[in-house]
Parts: structure tokens; sequence; C-alpha cells
């Protein structure tokens, strides 16, 4: 309920209004509706934080691949600070949309209707003072660019990462890209597994897969997140 409300409004106030009135007022970034404007519902926030939980005594930092308007990685950092653990959130994304090559091939494909406009209501200005405004911009550090361009410059590991970019090509490049900087028994997490609207990331997920079973201890579908754990 509170995801389909989120998604009205957004409809309803135009991106830069609806951006002016939080950072004005970021005490709303914290209610049950806006909820830090994740994407996420509240099945796959559970698997997030549980998930997350079980990795923050291991070396390594945390990444998020799609980070949109960066409400999964606040989340993840309130959640890091409640629990009195440091940590850097590398929140990456080109924050002005998706690659259109590659929606294009996925659209020809048939994989997905998506239009182009989608995602496009964020902006790098806006996240940064977003993070600033809820005192994470310690732990957030937003990565601004296209994966193929960013990822292999983040000279970091980790312990815990979340894969949710929507499109096969864009899930299976950031899940390999990451593999080998995955601290051993860290978590590889992807969303939109079981999304209909994202039918590409599916053949992604199966793809990386079959090709590092023989690298991977665990894995199997929570609630909404697909959760690979590292040998």
């Amino acid at each position: 309920m509170a995801l389909a409300m989120k998604m009205i409004m957004k409809r309803a106030i135009p991106a830069k209004v609806l951006n002016n009135i939080l950072l004005t007022f970021p005490s709303l970034y914290r209610t049950r509706i806006v909820n830090y404007e994740t994407n996420m519902a509240a099945p796959g926030l559970d698997d997030l934080l549980s998930q997350l939980k079980d990795v923050l005594e291991l070396p390594g930092n945390i990444i998020e691949c799609g980070s949109s308007r960066c409400g999964g990685s606040i989340i993840m950092a309130n959640y890091c600070q409640m629990r009195g653990v440091q940590k850097t959130i590398y929140a990456c994304d080109s924050f002005q949309g998706f690659d259109l090559g590659e929606l294009k091939r996925e659209r020809e494909a048939g994989l997905t209707d998506t239009p182009e406009a989608a995602f496009t209501s964020t902006s790098y200005d806006y996240v940064t003072k977003k993070i600033k405004q809820l005192r994470v911009d310690h732990i957030v550090r937003p990565i601004k660019g296209y994966f193929t361009m960013t990822l292999p410059h983040i000279d970091s590991d980790f312990c815990f990462a979340l894969v949710d970019c929507d499109l096969a090509d864009s899930m299976l490049y950031c899940a390999e890209t990451i593999w080998p900087k995955l601290v051993s028994k860290g978590q590889l997490l992807f969303d939109d597994y079981l999304e209909a609207e994202y039918r590409g990331a599916r053949l992604g997920i199966e793809q990386f897969l079959e090709k590092y079973k023989n690298e991977i201890e665990a894995h199997g579908l929570r609630q909404q997140l697909y959760v690979v754990t590292k040998r």
C-alpha cells in the first residue's frame, strides 16, 4: 500500500517540485509512505536487512548497483549506524536513467516494455544534497556513471552487494565485476528475479549462477531478493 501511494505521489507531483519539498522538509523521508524513496517493497527490505545483518562482521564495504534516488543505500547506512558498524556504501548509478542502447535491445527482445524516461527523475545533484541532509554523507558515496565506466575503478573489497539494475547485461556485468572483490562468506543480492516488468534480470542472474557455480557456497530466493553466498 505504501509503495502504491508513493507511485501516485510521484506521478502527481513534478520531480523538481517533489525534490525541493523533500530537501526542505527532510523529516518527510522518514515517513512510512516516502521511506527514503526506496522502490523496494517491504518483503525486499526485510530480505535486505536480514542478510546484511549476517555479514557486518566481515571485512569489506557495501555496494549497491542501481541506486536511483539512493533510498536503499540510505536505509543500509542507517542500519549500519544503528549497529555501530563503520562501512562505506558505494551507491552506483547513472543518475539519469537507463543506458538507452541496452534498454532498446531488451525491448526488441521482448524482455521489457519500460519507457525510455524510466528512472530519470533523479540526478547526482539531488542525491548528493539528500544524503547530506540526512547526515549519512560520511557513509554513502554516490558514484555517477554507467557501470562499465565506474565499477572497474572502485578500489575496495566488499562484504555485501545489492545488484538492482533491472536489465540482463547490466545485472550480469555488475555481478561479474563485483564477484572477485567479494570476500569469502560475503553476500551478493539480486532484485527483480521474479519481476515481470524486467524479464531480462532473471536471465542475467541465471547466467551468473551457472558460470560461477563452483565458487558459490549457497544461493536461493528469499521473499523478494535472490541471495548468493560466496565460498
